[in-house]
């Protein structure tokens, strides 16, 4: 049996942007016919909270049900056995890889982790293998401050700045498929 490609996908209290990203990636595996892909979420607040109902009614716009969802606060011990973290912001990829030796390799914010995918002429090999590609090039600095491919809050806000917020997760939902499991150039040589 082949073990399972994990992926961990985090933001501030796993309420919203981080639900909205993993109902976005089940769907999408399971349209697309990847197996063996588990998807989870946590946050860095707290435990036991629905997804907000703002993001709920979002959701099932798109024909997802996110109603039995309750947030994980995130412990150093939920990135045993992941492959992949994916955060919203600059300032979750921070805190998990200073909380965890080791595992900033696989600590990422979505949107530069699918920038890098969409601008890479050529992805080739596991997701393994394109991760760690991906992780050479970058600065320790890559993670300080704030940047264009943070993915904004809209907790407490409009229900229009969560449509719009979930527009942008799920393309760069589709980006991050895209990258690990889908987009390879064929060897000339066959």
């Amino acid at each position: 049996m082949t073990e399972p490609y994990r992926i961990l996908v985090v933001c501030t209290a796993n309420i919203c942007r981080s639900v909205m990203a993993q109902e976005f990636l089940r769907r999408d595996i399971a349209v697309r016919e990847v197996d063996h892909v588990e998807i989870s979420s946590c946050g860095l607040l707290f435990d036991d909270e629905p997804a907000s109902e703002t993001v709920l009614a979002v959701l099932a716009e798109h024909e997802l049900d996110a109603s039995a969802h309750r947030s994980r606060k995130f412990a150093p011990e939920l990135l045993e056995g992941i492959d992949l973290v994916v955060t919203m912001e600059r300032l979750h990829a921070r805190e998990l890889a200073l909380s965890t030796e080791g595992a900033s390799a696989r600590i990422h914010t979505l949107g530069s982790l699918v920038e890098w995918c969409r601008s890479e002429e050529t992805l080739v090999g596991s997701p393994g293998e394109r991760l760690a590609r991906f992780a050479e090039g970058r600065r320790s600095s890559d993670l300080l401050g704030s940047g264009s491919e943070e993915v904004e809050d809209p907790h407490g806000r409009s229900k229009r700045v969560h449509r719009k917020a979930a527009e942008r997760i799920e393309d760069l939902c589709e980006g991050l498929l895209d990258g690990l499991f889908d987009r390879q150039i064929p060897d000339p040589g066959l």
